[in-house]
């Protein structure tokens, strides 16, 4: 079993945030690459277990330890699971008044293989957040809102700036059949000091694999 977490960091300053998009897989690298410095990120524990780890979905109440994970590799690359695998969230940002900032996550699963697109053009949705008398209008809306809860109820970050879930352990088809996917993974962020909401999505690739495997691997790129 191996546990994987994708990393993804959100800011609400630069360019990135007018198109939706969260900060991209950093090139070059930084000196020491960890959780709190990587995004569109794919990285591996390096101890048997974590903290929040369970086969179902939760949310952690605590933050990650950067050093329990290693091995980070771009979002641009496939990442190939096996069933009993356990996939994890962590969304962070790096923003002064990040103390301010409420999120929600939102996911969605689609089989399929999305083509690779630059970062810099990239526009994650076709629609706007709201009418143009409203605040941020032209930003995108990269997430669909349908449960009915308003940004005051989302989430506070944790003690690092994050929001990190648990997802759960991967399981196979049925007949051991091989599936692939991708992510639509979606964030919303609510500033509580002004009562602007902001969105970002990414959708990486996945591949799992129809039997359980015993050790650990890392994102490859599809042949």
């Amino acid at each position: 079993m191996a546990i994987v977490l994708y990393n993804l960091q959100f800011s609400l300053t630069g360019s990135n945030v007018n198109v939706g998009n969260f900060e991209p897989y950093p090139s070059p690298l930084p000196p020491s690459p960890v959780i709190g410095n990587m995004s569109c990120a794919w990285f591996i524990a390096n101890t048997p277990s974590a903290p929040g780890v369970q086969p179902y979905y939760q949310p952690l109440t605590q933050p990650l330890s950067a050093t329990q994970w290693a091995s980070p590799q771009s979002d641009a690359n496939d990442l190939t699971l096996d069933p009993g695998d356990v996939l994890m969230v962590r969304v962070f940002t790096l923003d002064a008044n990040a103390a301010s900032y409420q999120v929600r996550f939102t996911g969605v699963f689609g089989q399929g293989t999305s083509a690779p697109v630059s970062e810099a053009s990239n526009l994650q949705s076709p629609l706007v957040m709201s009418s143009a008398a409203n605040p941020n209008s032209a930003f995108p809306r990269t997430v669909i809102d349908a449960d009915g809860t308003t940004g005051p109820s989302w989430p506070a970050p944790l003690s690092d700036g994050s929001w990190t879930l648990c997802l759960g352990k991967v399981v196979g088809a049925p007949n051991d059949a091989a599936n692939d996917y991708t992510f639509n993974v979606g964030a919303s962020v609510y500033v509580s000091s002004t009562g602007n909401v902001y969105t970002f999505g990414r959708d990486p690739r996945m591949h799992v694999t129809g039997l359980e495997k015993h050790k650990h691997k890392h994102p490859h790129v599809a042949a």
